[in-house]
């Protein structure tokens, strides 16, 4: 499989927000704008994104139409969405993919925002960008590594720039080397059985959730078990979720190494990273969905393959 990073932003270009998910505040959105413009680009956006539809923004018509509008305006050089949420999965049967595929552009988010990221993966063979999100605090407010990785995201031409080494605490040694899947495991699991499931053959995983439980989380991952996706996998990483692992009444903290290598018993071939710099946290790296990543825990690292 072949795929396509789409080529970066110059200064002055165009840069469109969406809004596939819910809503947002808009004195957030012209925060993360604000941000754009410092770096020199124009950002863009359709009225329509600050509609309100209860939890979405706007009807799935109008999303979708927002979104397809983006990628086909020729002076649109890159795509970011301006909040998670929910409500992005209801967009993915009534997405016109071929007319996508003509207009490739980079494409940025997280959270809700998953399903898009996999979808775009499978349809498109595109390499599209786990991000911060620009009508988020966690975007104009994010750690200066989290930011300058945010504006390389659009800039970089080659990914080892877009995303220097991620360091993280090692739970299980070894190296491996694979296409890197990361994204919200709610999500994810939400995608199993579908035609947008990511293929986790020989891949490098990245998971992130935000203020689960820990039996939720205990549950999605059986269900990711089995599924078979777990123990196909060539390496784990594990972002952030949300602060300590507390029951569900708060009467217990569990330890976050026992949690996850002797709860949930996953496979024990191959190497596990924890404490990544992703998710819902201000210290939130860039990473490409689709590219091929390496694990080494003997440099505690995951890096990009050039």
């Amino acid at each position: 499989m072949t795929l396509h990073l789409a080529p970066p932003c110059l200064p002055g270009d165009r840069v469109a927000i969406v809004a596939p998910s819910s809503p947002f505040l808009f004195e957030r959105l012209q925060a993360g704008c604000d941000l754009l413009r410092s770096w020199d680009l124009e950002p863009v956006y359709d009225p329509g994104i600050l509609e309100k539809w209860g939890y979405l923004a706007g009807s799935d018509q109008n999303r979708v139409d927002i979104l397809q509008k983006a990628f086909a305006d020729p002076s649109i050089k890159a795509v970011v969405c301006a909040r998670g949420g929910s409500g992005a999965s209801r967009l993915l049967e009534h997405i016109d993919w071929e007319a996508l595929k003509k207009t490739p552009k980079r494409f940025c988010g997280f959270s809700d925002i998953t399903v898009l990221h996999c979808a775009m993966l499978q349809k498109l063979n595109w390499i599209t960008f786990h991000s911060p999100m620009v009508a988020s605090p966690l975007f104009y407010e994010g750690t200066p590594e989290s930011i300058e990785r945010m504006k390389q995201t659009l800039f970089a031409e080659a990914l080892p720039e877009i995303c220097p080494p991620l360091p993280g605490e090692v739970y299980r040694s070894g190296s491996a080397t694979g296409r890197l899947i990361v994204g919200n495991l709610a999500l994810i699991v939400s995608l199993l059985g579908t035609p947008y499931q990511p293929d986790f053959r020989n891949a490098i995983l990245v998971l992130e959730d935000v203020d689960e439980a820990p039996y939720r989380l205990d549950r999605m991952m059986q269900q990711m078990h089995m599924a078979g996706a777990l123990s196909q996998l060539a390496g784990l990483g594990l972002g952030d979720f949300g602060g300590p692992l507390q029951d569900r009444y708060k009467e217990g903290e569990y330890d976050p190494r026992e949690f996850w290598l002797e709860r949930l018993r996953l496979p024990s071939h191959y190497p596990i990273l924890y404490n990544l710099p992703v998710g819902h946290t201000h210290a939130n790296w860039s990473l490409p969905m689709g590219a091929t990543v390496h694990i080494d825990t003997d440099q505690g690292t995951l890096s990009m393959v050039s």
